[in-house]
């Protein structure tokens, strides 16, 4: 009998549960959205991802060469003007060299002023001696020479005699003679070809001293147009890299800005005769090469191509974009979402947009919007 009861307040109970589920009228809340969705605002166009970016493109700046950075002259956000110096490498190096260099030009200069002081007054006496020794020598062979003939004529002298008193007085005018130009030579200084030569290596040496003021002026990077500086990426202390993909500090102009869109190789034809309906192809034999008809200036073609930017995140802004020219050139996209559906082969066309006016909500270089384009009707 227990049983029986057990088991019959089981089913009722099971029955009232299924009852009270099956009547039950409860609404499940509405959750909100994060944030509202991204809207095509066209009722046909092209969606692509575009990158804001300065009018003029970011500016990657990098070390000149590998070094110790010294010095970071400016900071993120930094406004800066043409030849401003943004950072300096460790120039001890050249500093050394310049060092020799100097002392090298100083070598150089006084070779120079040696030569100019020529010649010195205390070398002159011994050669005026040694002139007057020559001189007295001659004229004492000359005696000999003039005995030794008065002797040969008496009969007491031989011919050897007279040979030898000969070419005693010879040698005594080569010596004079010799003598004198060794007197000459020192008056007249030094040689012309010898101060020549003096300048030319002082000059290379300078020259020396130039090329290392140059190359140390080179460690010192300056900003190569005015713009601001959009980050930083090197601290003092730190090894300076020369490679493009890691630059020390990236600069852009923030006066006006662009967005790059990426269209995919597949829809670019849904745009592209819309921005230039009037490109035709000509008909080989019947119009050059490059022959358009009905041109128009660069503001129709801007309006003939209507384009809006969405920014993303918690509060989203509209930009509005004016056409400014397709880059003609497929590259590969670079700018992957890491999503299961997307292609690592897919093919990607620029197409250049102007952000008009100022954005309600400030955008940045390099930050992501979504573009849409109107599609050719």
């Amino acid at each position: 009998m227990l049983r029986l009861t057990t088991i019959l307040l089981s089913i009722v109970g099971l029955s009232v549960g299924i009852w009270a589920v099956a009547t039950a009228d409860e609404k499940k809340p509405e959750i909100p959205l994060a944030r509202e969705p991204v809207v095509n605002p066209y009722l046909r166009g092209v969606a692509a991802l575009g990158i804001v970016e300065p009018a003029e493109r970011n500016i990657s700046v990098v070390s000149p060469e590998l070094g110790n950075v010294a010095e970071v002259l400016v900071d993120a956000g930094q406004q800066v003007k043409v030849g401003d110096a943004l950072f300096r490498l460790d120039s001890r190096t050249i500093d050394a060299d310049m060092i020799r260099a100097k002392a090298a030009v100083a070598t150089g200069e006084a070779a120079v002023a040696r030569w100019q002081a020529l010649p010195r007054p205390e070398d002159i006496p011994p050669l005026e001696a040694l002139v007057a020794g020559a001189l007295a020598s001659l004229n004492d062979r000359e005696e000999q020479r003039k005995l030794v003939g008065e002797s040969a004529a008496r009969g007491s002298g031989t011919d050897r005699d007279i040979s030898r008193a000969i070419f005693g007085v010879s040698g005594a005018q080569a010596e004079l003679t010799r003598a004198r130009a060794e007197l000459a030579k020192l008056q007249a200084g030094g040689w012309k070809p010898d101060l020549d030569a003096l300048n030319a290596s002082l000059n290379l040496q300078k020259a020396e001293v130039e090329a290392l003021e140059l190359l140390r002026t080179r460690l010192t990077v300056r900003a190569p147009r005015s713009g601001k500086i959009l980050r930083r990426l090197v601290e003092p202390g730190e090894y300076a890299s020369t490679d493009s993909s890691r630059p020390s500090l990236i600069l852009g102009d923030l006066t006006q800005l662009h967005v790059r869109a990426q269209v995919d190789e597949e829809d670019i034809g849904l745009i592209s005769q819309v921005a230039y309906p009037w490109v035709v192809i000509p008909t080989p034999g019947l119009a050059p090469s490059g022959t358009s008809v009905g041109a128009p200036s660069g503001d129709d073609a801007t309006r003939r191509l209507r384009a809006t930017g969405r920014t993303r995140g918690a509060k989203v802004t509209t930009l509005d974009l004016d056409f400014i020219r397709i880059e003609p050139f497929a590259r590969p996209k670079s700018d992957l979402l890491g999503i299961n559906s997307e292609r690592v082969d897919t093919r990607v066309i620029d197409v250049v947009f102007r952000v008009r006016g100022v954005p309600e909500i400030q955008v940045f270089p390099g930050q992501a919007v979504d573009v849409f384009i109107a599609e050719a009707e």
